[in-house]
C-alpha cells in the first residue's frame, strides 16, 4: 500500500514540475485568451527556473519509471501481489509522461495557438507617417515570449509589423504613426504582457 502512496506522489510531483516549469508560457496563453493581459507577469519568475524544474521533472519520472519496472523480489511464501489501481498502473505513468513532455515543450509550438492576425491598415498615397521603432523589452525568456508581444502588437490598430526577438530583448515594430504612438505601443506591451518596456 506504501508503494502505491509513494507512486501517486511520484506521478503528482512530475505533472506539477512539468506544468510549472512551463508557467510562464502557458499563463500568458490562457491571460491572453481570458483576456486578463496583466496576470502574465505574476508568473515570470518560473522562466528562470525552467532548466531546474526540467531536471527535476526528468529525475521524478526516471525514478517513477524504475519504481514500476524493476523486478519484483519473489515471496517466500508464494503469495500473489495485490492488484495495483489504474492511477498506478504503468499505463498511467506513460500517460503522465507523455502530459509531462506536451508540458515542457509547449513553448516550442506555443505559436500555433496564437492568432496570425496581421493589421489591416491601408496605407494611403504619402508613407512620411509609416515609421519604424525599436523596443527594448526586459522579462522575455524563450521563444513563446516572441509570440506573446508579436500578437499583442498586432492586435493594435495602426500596427503593420512588429518583430520580436527575445535573445536580444527587442521589438522591432512598423506603426502608421496617425494611427497610434510608440507610448502606446509600450503600453499595451505592458499591460497584454507583462513585460517591461525599458526607456
Amino acid at each position: 500500500m506504501k508503494n502505491g502512496k509513494n507512486s501517486k506522489v511520484l506521478l503528482g510531483s512530475g505533472l506539477l514540475l512539468a506544468f510549472t516549469s512551463s508557467l510562464c508560457c502557458i499563463v500568458p496563453l490562457l491571460a491572453i485568451l481570458g483576456g486578463a493581459g496583466g496576470t502574465m507577469a505574476a508568473f515570470s519568475w518560473a522562466a528562470p527556473l525552467r532548466p531546474y524544474l526540467l531536471a527535476a521533472t526528468a529525475v521524478v519520472l526516471a525514478f517513477a519509471f524504475y519504481q514500476a519496472y524493476k523486478p519484483k523480489p519473489k515471496d517466500a511464501c508464494g503469495c500473489v501481489e495485490e492488484k495495483k489501481s489504474w492511477l498506478q498502473s504503468k499505463s498511467f505513468l506513460w500517460i503522465v509522461t507523455v502530459v509531462s513532455i506536451l508540458l515542457s515543450a509547449f513553448p516550442y509550438y506555443e505559436k500555433y495557438f496564437h492568432s496570425q492576425a496581421q493589421a489591416q491598415t491601408k496605407i494611403a498615397g504619402n508613407e512620411s507617417h509609416i515609421q519604424q521603432a525599436t523596443l527594448h523589452i526586459a522579462g522575455m525568456s524563450c521563444d513563446a515570449c516572441e509570440g506573446h508581444v508579436n500578437n499583442a502588437l498586432l492586435q493594435k490598430k495602426g500596427v503593420i509589423q512588429a518583430k520580436t526577438f527575445y535573445a536580444k530583448g527587442i521589438s522591432m515594430v512598423t506603426y502608421d504613426s496617425t494611427q497610434v504612438s510608440i507610448q502606446q505601443l509600450a503600453t499595451t506591451i505592458e499591460d497584454e504582457t507583462g513585460y517591461k518596456v525599458l526607456p
